[in-house]
């Protein structure tokens, strides 16, 4: 997927291991380091500029233990590389692989301070919730969205 001055590409999780760990590893505030399951189970994606540099990833995971809900893992867009709709191109991206794959709902979280994030949630259709049971750090935002068949 050409997106701009970028190209973003599914990627094998296994496989892009070491990638995903360093570019997860650049917000420790708000990423704990990944599981080998979320590797396995989940789908990821690779945000490069035209010289090949990575600047960002996303990735999605099974919401265990319900099925055909999917959660948002991670988003990580370089500093440098922000304001260029590629976090939104994102979450558009995951969307669409998660009604590919037959899933009915996607959930995920974000830190209360992050402004940014929140707005694109929203823009891409996303609502706030109140889960039942909470997952993510004190003060967490979290969101859902049904996805029609």
């Amino acid at each position: 997927m050409i997106h701009g001055d970028y190209i973003i590409r599914e990627t094998d999780g296994v496989a892009a291991a070491e990638v995903l760990h360093y570019l997860n590893a650049q917000a420790p505030d708000h990423f704990p380091p990944l599981e080998q399951r979320h590797l396995e189970r989940g789908y990821w994606w690779l945000v490069r500029t035209w010289n090949r540099a990575i600047v960002g990833f996303a990735g999605m995971v099974p919401m265990t233990p319900f099925d055909g809900v999917g959660y948002f893992k991670r988003a990580y867009v370089d500093p440098a590389h922000r304001g260029n709709g590629l976090q939104f191109k994102l979450l558009r991206l995951r969307e669409a692989k998660a009604l590919e794959i037959g899933w009915h709902t996607l959930v995920s979280e974000i830190s209360k301070d992050n402004s940014h994030s929140a707005s694109n949630f929203i823009k891409a259709g996303f609502s706030v919730c109140n889960p039942e049971q909470i997952w993510g750090a004190p003060g967490s935002i979290y969101f859902v969205k049904r996805l029609a068949a």
